[in-house]
């Protein structure tokens, strides 16, 4: 991902310096299989997790994405999808988009390894031109317009210690990511994260018994 950062600012020369006021902004959406809550995961849930992408409008050259820091022994990264390019001018409907930043991240979506830790690269694209597009009418990874741009999907291992990890979603320095702008400046990410969490066995066992209490009080309600 390094290469990354370091093909943008390439790309960056092209372009006059100038102030930027540009910013990208990630947000998530969790579905999880099984119907659980992602505070109340247990072993085998399937959690998938829609990731947008909007941007102010603003020029943007560059923007590396990826999912991190996230603990594979609570959330195992088991597949993942993303479109072929995102702040696109131009969508038609069964033709594509066009006049964007080409995708660059290998399809299908997988994991790897950097110093910093593990992460899933969802997005990685650069245009020496720039692009000023918001990304309202991207095509999402569902085929419609101004949906989800990437798709993450989570298993949570038979053998999960209780517990919770965070994984934070967008562009992280320490990953190698960034969003760039004209003159090759970082320009301000808003990234998104989801929690999930495997609680202990006394937890919710705690939570069984007080969701039983209500129904007592309830019943003798309806009694008196």
């Amino acid at each position: 991902m390094r290469l990354f950062i370091s093909v943008i600012a390439t790309a960056a020369m092209f372009l006059a310096a100038g102030a930027a006021s540009a910013e990208a902004t990630y947000s998530a959406v969790t579905t999880v299989a099984s119907g659980n809550a992602i505070t109340a995961l247990a072993a085998g849930d399937v959690v998938t997790i829609d990731v947008t992408l909007r941007s102010d409008g603003e020029l943007t050259l560059g923007i590396g994405g990826a999912a991190t820091g996230y603990d594979p022994a609570v959330a195992a990264f088991t597949s993942g999808t993303a479109t072929s390019s995102f702040l696109n001018a131009l969508c038609f409907p069964g033709a594509g988009c066009f006049n964007g930043i080409d995708n660059l991240a290998p399809a299908p979506l997988a994991q790897g390894t950097l110093s910093a830790g593990i992460l899933v690269q969802f997005a990685t694209g650069v245009s020496t031109a720039g692009v000023a597009n918001d990304g309202t009418i991207d095509e999402g990874v569902d085929g419609v317009g101004g949906s989800a741009q990437f798709q993450l999907v989570f298993t949570v291992p038979a053998e999960a210690p209780d517990g919770s990890t965070t994984i934070t979603l967008g562009s992280d320095p320490a990953y190698g990511n960034a969003t760039i702008g004209a003159g090759g400046v970082s320009l301000v990410t808003n990234n998104a994260s989801v929690t999930l969490t495997v609680p202990e066995p006394a937890a919710i066992a705690s939570s069984l018994a007080a969701l039983g209490s209500v129904f007592g009080v309830v019943a003798i309600r309806r009694r008196a």
